[in-house]
């Protein structure tokens, strides 16, 4: 089963399809995987195929676009969400009222009866606040969805108190409230709250079905290429690069300075290291996309393949390196001190010396 609304994931979208349709679709799923793969899609889709009218005719006559004898439509598993519905329509657009995300900030914030305090829009953890704001809302019905969804993304940036305050809510659920818990370190959940949660493990989708993909939603094959290329199997980035075509050329740049860092002397590694912490505090995104680059760069050290004993030293250098990449999102996601998480990382590195170009070949014999 294919969505036009997601690329790739048809085993993923096929389960999302099977569980809607159940009697008693699970109350919590856990999408867990690397930001970009298309965690948030699954989700929406998951909230069509969930309140779609086409799939799920309400019971009043004419209350519906699909009214009539519903037994002559095949099972709601083997169907589409016709995406014109009133739910559908305000699903798509992002204005449904009982579709709702939670993050750090001040969604669903409220105070303790009796108290107040600031705003908290730049906030980095999802608050407690926020939780007595999600438990207020769900042991209500919804609005008008036959399921109200609570997207939380990203899940794992509850607070400890958040965290223990919202299980209580996943052991007791209302059967109106379904929650999708989106998350790219699901390590970092307490284990009482995944063990609640049906998991569904966003994985990397083939570059050549991001590339037809984007080509289906009206991209030119050349810039589609070159941003499935660019995406290293994500989805939601392939989109963005198709979109913003000169992020592409960011991502250039960034692949050329992590080549200068890595051939560079110890020095320019702390220094770098600093840079990176004092720009974490301010652009988080910025950072992780800075960290994706290095992953690609040691990613692409390491396809050049093996022909010797020095070249197999070398490459394993490069499985070190990835696995220090992959140590430091752990850290940064479990809001360890910035600075000495990139200099380790820094220093696990190997040191590589660069192939110069044609051009500098030569000015240097000129």
């Amino acid at each position: 089963m294919v969505s036009a609304r997601v690329i790739g994931h048809a085993d993923i979208v096929r389960e999302l399809a099977a569980l809607a349709a159940s009697e008693e679709p699970p109350h919590a799923l856990l999408f867990a995987g690397p930001d970009g793969t298309g965690r948030t899609a699954l989700a929406i889709e998951y909230a069509l195929r969930l309140n779609c009218e086409r799939l799920h005719p309400p019971t009043t006559a004419g209350a519906s676009l699909f009214a009539g004898d519903s037994s002559l439509l095949p099972p709601p598993s083997s169907r589409e969400p016709c995406g014109e519905c009133r739910p559908c329509r305000l699903i798509l657009e992002g204005a449904h009222p009982d579709i709702i995300t939670l993050g750090p900030g001040d969604t669903l914030c409220r105070p303790r009866d009796g108290e107040s305090h600031p705003k908290h829009p730049d906030s980095r953890d999802i608050r407690i606040c926020q939780v007595r704001g999600l438990i207020d809302l769900v042991a209500r019905y919804p609005f008008e969805a036959r399921h109200r969804m609570i997207i939380i993304d990203p899940a794992d940036r509850f607070g400890r108190e958040a965290a223990h305050t919202v299980l209580k809510t996943l052991e007791e659920p209302p059967g109106h409230t379904v929650f999708c818990l989106v998350s790219a370190a699901p390590e970092a959940l307490l284990e009482t709250i995944i063990s609640r949660c049906r998991r569904i493990d966003v994985r990397p989708v083939p570059r050549a079905r991001i590339e037809a993909g984007l080509v289906e939603r009206g991209f030119g094959p050349e810039l589609a290429a070159r941003a499935a290329e660019a995406s290293r199997g994500r989805p939601g980035r392939a989109m963005e690069f198709a979109q913003h075509p000169e992020m592409m050329g960011d991502r250039g740049r960034l692949l050329e300075r992590c080549a200068r860092v890595a051939a560079g002397p110890l020095r320019e590694r702390f220094t770098y290291a600093a840079d990176l912490a004092t720009r974490w505090r301010n652009d988080r995104h910025a950072i992780l996309a800075e960290i994706d680059a290095w992953e690609a760069f040691w990613e692409e050290r390491l396809r050049q393949g093996v022909s010797g004993a020095e070249d197999r030293g070398r490459l394993a250098g490069c499985v070190e390196a990835l696995r220090a990449i992959t140590t430091v999102r752990a850290d940064l996601q479990a809001n360890v001190m910035a600075r000495p998480a990139f200099e380790l990382m820094l220093l696990c590195f190997p040191r590589v010396t660069l192939v110069p170009s044609p051009e500098e070949e030569s000015a240097a014999y000129a």
